[in-house]
């Protein structure tokens, strides 16, 4: 909370207009607390205390979403304010007679400031069952002096794509609930918010055009190895690490970083992962063993079916060591009369999987066929 006396106003009645009268004040705001979502949208929260019974012009930021500003005296809302666009976003009001100080907030949604995880994670061996792992908030500023402002980092959205109109509709719930139509919101600028995690980084100060970036958490946290081999449509075996959250924060979604014997390894995206989930990221491909589909159709004459279909799926572990990977394959829609060298686990969508181990040396092979019609 900020106090002004007259004097000290002046310096700051040079950056926007000069005082007309003795009884008007001048401001820019400066958020004491803020809000910031992950794309480049910010709830700002600024207080300030002002003599009664004088004009006050306050000039907001350039990338203030206007008709989500809410002015409030004493903890109630201002009725009577304009809003001037000449010389900037300059909020013009006058504040209520008598000589008491006036408790004022400010309320608002601007652009310009944001957000993003940043992720890394070294693994400790190869195959690896922990991994040291660091969350960075990497905060961008584009918008406006912070000076020791405590920061709320949101992991969520504000939705620009839709925003409130005048004639915003009622969903399905609301009309559940009861929605008289001629009580329908007024317009603004912006939509609805989606709120997973507020992460607490304390405060923070910065300039227009800096990027800061602050540590969330550094932790050790176990991980486990898979091999996954998507016959359908990859030519190699992927390697996965299942990153299981051991820690005190839940992870929002993110680019994690990848470093395992000294060197990068590759970057991967992790979906939002709860405290006590496990997270999925990929590190690469498995070198050491070759795996190869093939699939033929023969026609079929005076049958019922039209085809007869032969799948092969071969593996081969050039490596010292043995592995175990998991391999899938999608079953094709119209597929009858299926038959397996090696019977699969039947899993939504039409995915079948083996599991399959193979010794250093050894060379391995899954066969099935099927008819179509």
């Amino acid at each position: 909370m900020r106090t002004f006396a007259a004097v000290a106003l002046l310096c700051l009645l040079a950056l926007i207009v000069p005082v007309q009268a003795a009884d008007q004040i001048t401001y820019i705001s400066q958020p004491d607390e803020v809000y910031i979502f992950l794309n480049d949208v910010a709830f700002a929260y600024d207080t300030i205390t002002l003599p009664g019974g004088v004009d006050v012009q306050i000039a907001l930021p350039a990338t203030v979403f206007e008709t989500t500003l809410m002015l409030r005296e004493d903890g109630q809302r201002v009725t009577s304010y304009r809003l001037r666009r000449d010389t900037g976003v300059m909020l013009e009001w006058a504040t209520g007679a008598g000589d008491g100080a006036r408790e004022v907030t400010l309320e608002y949604l601007m652009a310009g400031l944001s957000w993003t995880p940043r992720y890394d994670m070294t693994l400790n061996g190869d195959p690896a069952d922990s991994a040291d792992f660091s969350f960075f908030a990497e905060v961008t500023n584009a918008a406006l002096e912070l000076d020791t402002v405590t920061a709320h980092l949101i992991a969520g959205r504000v939705d620009l794509s839709q925003p409130v109109d005048d004639m915003a509709r009622a969903t399905v719930n609301q009309y559940i609930a009861g929605y008289d139509e001629a009580g329908a919101p007024a317009g603004g600028e912006v939509g609805a918010a989606t709120i997973q995690y507020i992460y607490e980084p304390g405060s923070l100060t910065s300039e227009p055009g800096e990027t800061l970036y602050q540590s969330l958490l550094q932790v050790a946290l176990p991980v486990r190895r898979i091999l996954l081999w998507n016959a359908e449509t990859d030519p190699q075996v992927t390697v996965i690490y299942k990153l299981k959250n051991e820690a005190n924060l839940p992870l929002a979604e993110g680019v994690v970083r990848n470093y395992q014997n000294g060197i990068f390894i590759g970057s991967d995206w992790m979906e939002t992962t709860p405290v006590g989930s496990e997270g999925s990221i990929t590190v690469g491909k498995l070198q050491d063993v070759r795996v190869n589909r093939s699939e033929s159709q023969t026609a079929l004459v005076g049958v019922f079916y039209s085809y007869q279909h032969q799948v092969e799926l071969t593996l081969e572990n050039f490596g010292a060591q043995p592995v175990t990977l998991d391999v899938v394959d999608r079953q094709r829609a119209d597929a009858e009369n299926l038959m397996f060298s090696a019977e699969p686990a039947r899993e939504t969508g039409n995915l079948l999987r083996w599991t399959v181990t193979l010794a250093p040396g050894e060379k391995q092979t899954i066969q099935y066929e099927f008819q179509t019609r």
